[in-house]
């Protein structure tokens, strides 16, 4: 792992995913299903608290199920973008 910050939200997710060491890195993609990334509710629960913790932004477990990683980083980027102070 690199002690680089994240260029993007993508990047920090994608960062935190492979970090659980669950995914293979190659399967952690735009296109990928968040519900196939985080294959079990422990995983959602981390993720929610690590974006929180990172980017203190709050999500609920619908995002992280329904969306794909892409759509999810969109959602999130939006998010802080509507409340600059959030970050």
């Amino acid at each position: 792992m690199t002690t680089s910050a994240p260029e993007s939200t993508i990047d920090l997710i994608t960062e935190i995913i492979i970090a659980m060491g669950e995914s293979p890195s190659e399967d952690v993609h735009a296109g990928a299903r968040m519900q196939d990334l985080l294959t079990d509710s422990l995983m959602v629960v981390e993720m929610a608290i690590a974006l929180h913790d990172r980017l203190a932004v709050k999500v609920d477990e619908e995002e992280l199920r329904d969306l794909t990683l892409a759509e999810f980083a969109a959602v999130l980027d939006a998010r802080l973008q509507a409340a600059p102070d959030a970050r």
